[in-house]
């Protein structure tokens, strides 16, 4: 391995200055001894155990990718030329370099006549031969590559080959300084695992991994035709990456294609490989296909033919290596969904029948469209159909793949078309239809000036007229602003009121406790005294499903409507019976037990940031304690990595404020998007102890969870995951500076913080609002009905202030019992991290005033603009230098 890379290296320079015209000529001299030599390669293939059937269209697909139309389509993409200016620009593809290619299991060969087109690109190539069947790919590289190269004159070293250990040759690769590129074929999860690896080494990988094609077969399809093609997926027991593995079926015809498809796949047989008529290989996976099989019985699909372990002779035997052809037949795309065939490649002989619901043809389309271009592979995927409407919408919505076939054979090699390539779980992260002479180089510019250009006289400088501002169109309801209470209180949800809401609360719960107001998403009820607010948290007639919530719908009218169906179904936004199904799902992940783990955790990042200031004598807490903890405890919970956190609060707040229609909004919305999909994908890559990972593993493995509930949640936990503990820091900190006697009693008596943060939280609830709330029926509060179909405002910041409830409820005494106060909500949807919360504050309390000596204000206090919470932006302090520390700083 050693003398072949470092040869390929040396080589490398040399051929990648060769000619074009010399690549030609190395095109042309390898497609003709290819054509010379189909029958004695087709005759190895047979022998390593591919059946002839299999073997003919394996060496026909590589003959016909070399043909003349798709290499010239390639070599006419290395460089164009173009005159302008007095100077000749050229556009050309420049090679990466030594190029390693780890071809795949079970078509070695293929795989290795593909990658050889990266020679083609001026590449040197090393080959790791499989070990398993390494006869055929090495005779292709003996007999046809490497005379060809001899014939084209290109140097000794472009092509080496060799048997041995995949993983010792993957470990050399990303080890050796002088590899730049790894095609590497196999199966995604080693794939996605060894693209990592790549990327850490510096190295480009080229990942061709598996699929999960699906084929989609139209009420006007011919059947006959769409049969033959969907027995397409049993060509060497379904080993092929881009064999069909799932169609999708009009309900008009599927009874008559199951019945049609059924007997043709029970008539399937073992044998040996020289029998023109047999389409079966061995089967080395024989535990998937019986999970797979079990899988689709557990989940209510039928399994119409197969299951048995069959020898040659077609008998069944438990230590046969056949797996007998299996056809699987599910109704419903939604339980479709949930089948381990559907989720997860498979390479074995197993074909899944999707049917969906019996509905109009458009909702249908709709449906199957969607479908396929959900699928997390992006291999190829099929139509069979006759009208030209349906065709067009196939062709024109299904994006998420490398290839679409319609009305043709899914496997035939077709002039043009690569045979590999695909996004998703099929490909690396830049993936597309792959013709590795185009992936193995890279475009560069050249620009050659025959004279100079000609002088343009200056233009003279004209300043630009000033332009007008613009500013944000804002659609706010009739009637805003509402008009001052009286004696001058500011009305509910102004910018005077969320400064300091306490006293037009106070007034509301003396006055009009249940009072119909103005909010900036349009009207509704503000509730303010703590039995209504408690009882609206469980009453059945109160909903959370912001699609049936007037103030949430305005709200939501700003979000992107693709956004708005597919995220908005998490937690805070649903109800019984599938909120309880949901929470139940989350709260292992959320036991008082589990919680308590990460109180080491929180204290170690209480220090560190406390390290960091606490030499400096004065500093904004909010800064450099409050919003790091919030969002450092927040990704540790979800265990994803931590964006630029400002950006991200800066995004989260005006994505959840009130009233967004403001510019920017959606863009924003988007790019939450991207960030809960990518942690998503992350997480897929690599699962561990964490709350992603315990969503991911509902959605994938137990299927409890729909892919837009696991982004919903996951977007629910981010968006509201990170506010309340950072308010919960700097609102219990700002009350103990602002009352001096209490903040004395806690540093006399540290653990007076028992009960004292649930004072705390009472005092300065972080989230004086609950999220929207409306009415499904008449609900009575007190004396006032509230109609059906209104928007409730739940005031937890009011009722956490009755007196009714708390006597003197405006001043701070940290030795008051709170038991029931409504700081993280009640019932249902009382808040799962709120023991997190609690001790994250907690710990902070406790730090910032054991290490912060003579902790004193230093400054005024903002609070930051919000509806929703109540939160600091700026807490200045000052504080006594601690003695260590001044006398470390003088030595």
């Amino acid at each position: 391995m050693e003398v072949a890379l470092r040869t390929a290296r040396q080589t490398a320079d040399e051929w990648g200055g060769s000619t074009r015209a010399q690549r030609a000529a190395l095109a042309d001299a390898f497609s003709t001894r290819l054509r010379e030599h189909t029958d004695p390669l087709t005759d190895l293939l047979v022998e390593e155990g591919h059946p002839v059937r299999l073997a003919r269209m394996e060496v026909a697909n590589l003959v016909t990718f070399f043909g003349t139309e798709t290499t010239a389509w390639c070599l006419g993409q290395l460089e164009t030329r173009h005159t302008t200016d007095g100077r000749t620009v050229s556009l050309r593809r420049v090679p990466d370099g030594v190029v390693c290619v780890q071809p795949p299991q079970n078509t070695p060969a293929l795989g290795v006549g593909a990658a050889f087109q990266s020679v083609l690109a001026g590449n040197a190539l090393v080959v790791r031969l499989s070990r398993h069947a390494p006869i055929a790919a090495m005779y292709l590289l003996e007999r046809v590559a490497a005379p060809a190269l001899a014939e084209a004159g290109a140097p000794p070293g472009v092509l080496s080959a060799l048997c041995t250990d995949p993983a010792r040759a993957l470990d050399a690769w990303l080890a050796s300084p002088l590899v730049d590129d790894v095609l590497y074929f196999g199966d995604s999860i080693r794939g996605e695992q060894l693209e990592k690896a790549c990327l850490a080494a510096g190295k480009k990988p080229i990942l061709e991994l598996g699929g999960n094609d699906m084929v989609v077969v139209w009420r006007d399809a011919p059947l006959d035709r769409a049969v033959e093609a969907l027995l397409e997926s049993y060509h060497g027991s379904g080993q092929i990456c881009c064999a069909p593995n799932i169609a999708l079926v009009h309900p008009e015809i599927a009874d008559e294609l199951t019945d049609r498809l059924t007997d043709r796949v029970r008539a399937l047989r073992p044998g040996f490989p020289d029998d023109p008529e047999v389409l079966l290989a061995a089967t080395p996976n024989t535990a998937g296909y019986d999970a797979t099989l079990a899988d689709a019985r557990r989940t209510g699909a039928r399994v119409l033919t197969g299951g048995r372990h069959l020898d040659v002779q077609g008998r069944e035997s438990d230590v046969a290596v056949f797996a007998e052809p299996a056809l699987i037949r599910v109704d419903g795309l939604a339980r479709a969904r949930e089948l381990r065939s559907v989720r997860h490649e498979t390479f074995f002989p197993l074909l899944t029948l999707a049917v969906p619901r019996p509905a109009g043809d458009d909702e249908l389309l709709a449906q199957m469209v969607s479908f396929v271009t959900d699928g997390a592979y992006g291999l190829r995927n099929s139509l069979w159909a006759q009208s030209p409407e349906v065709i067009d919408r196939f062709v024109r919505d299904v994006r998420s793949c490398g290839q679409l076939r319609v009305n043709d054979s899914h496997l035939a090699g077709v002039p043009f078309l690569s045979n590999h390539g695909g996004p998703g779980l099929s490909g690396d992260r830049f993936a597309e239809l792959n013709y590795p002479m185009l992936r193995t180089s890279r475009l560069q510019g050249v620009s050659v000036a025959q004279s100079a250009p000609p002088s343009q006289p200056a233009a003279p400088y004209v300043p630009a007229q000033p332009r007008p501002r613009v500013e944000a169109a804002r659609a706010y309801p009739p009637g805003w602003p509402p008009e001052e209470l009286p004696g001058g209180l500011p009305a509910p949800f102004t910018e005077a009121f969320h400064h300091d809401p306490y006293p037009t609360l106070h007034w509301l719960r003396e006055h009009r406790p249940v009072s119909r107001v103005l909010s900036p998403d349009g009207p509704g009820w503000l509730l303010t005294r703590y039995d209504d607010v408690r009882t609206a948290h469980t009453d059945p007639r109160v909903t959370c499903d912001s699609k049936r919530i007037p103030a949430c719908l305005m709200w939501l009218r700003h979000w992107p409507s693709e956004l708005r169906e597919r995220l908005f179904v998490h937690l805070l936004d649903s109800d019984d019976p599938r909120h309880a199904e949901l929470r139940a799902i989350m709260r292992p992940f959320f036991t008082p037990s589990r919680q308590e783990q990460w109180r080491s955790r929180v204290q170690r990042l209480v220090d560190a940031r406390i390290d960091r200031i606490v030499e400096r004598g004065h500093g904004d807490l909010m800064a450099a304690v409050a919003y790091p903890l919030g969002g450092n405890v927040l990704f540790s919970v979800l265990g994803a990595t931590p964006p630029r956190m400002n950006h991200l609060r800066a995004m989260i707040w005006r994505t959840a404020e009130w009233n967004n229609d403001v510019p920017y909004v959606e863009a924003l919305a988007h790019e939450v998007d991207a960030f809960v999909r990518g942690a998503v994908a992350e997480k897929r890559r690599s699962l561990g102890d964490d709350l992603i990972s315990l969503l991911v593993r509902a959605r994938d493995q137990d299927g409890l969870i729909s892919e837009d509930e696991l982004h919903g949640l996951v977007m629910m936990m981010l968006v509201a995951g990170q506010d309340p503990s950072i308010n919960s820091v700097g609102n219990s900190l700002h009350a103990l500076l602002a009352h001096p006697g209490q903040l004395a009693a806690l540093r006399g008596d540290p653990a007076l913080l028992a009960t004292g943060m649930g004072e705390l939280l009472r005092y300065e609830s972080p989230l004086p609002f609950t999220s929207w709330r409306g009415t499904l029926e008449p609900v009575e509060f007190g004396d006032v009905t509230v109609p059906a179909d209104e928007s409730l405002f739940l005031c937890v910041g009011a009722a956490n202030r009755d007196p009714a409830r708390f006597p003197d409820p405006d001043r701070l005494d940290l030795n008051r019992p709170t038991p029931g106060h409504l700081a993280f909500g009640h019932g249902a949807h009382y808040c799962l991290g709120a023991h997190i919360g609690r001790m994250t504050a907690e710990a902070a309390v406790t730090t910032v005033l054991r290490r912060l000596p003579g902790l004193r204000p230093d400054g005024m206090p903002r609070w930051r603009p919000s509806m929703f919470e109540r939160g600091l932006s700026v807490l200045p302090v000052a504080w006594d230098v601690p003695q260590k520390v001044q006398q470390g700083a003088a030595r």
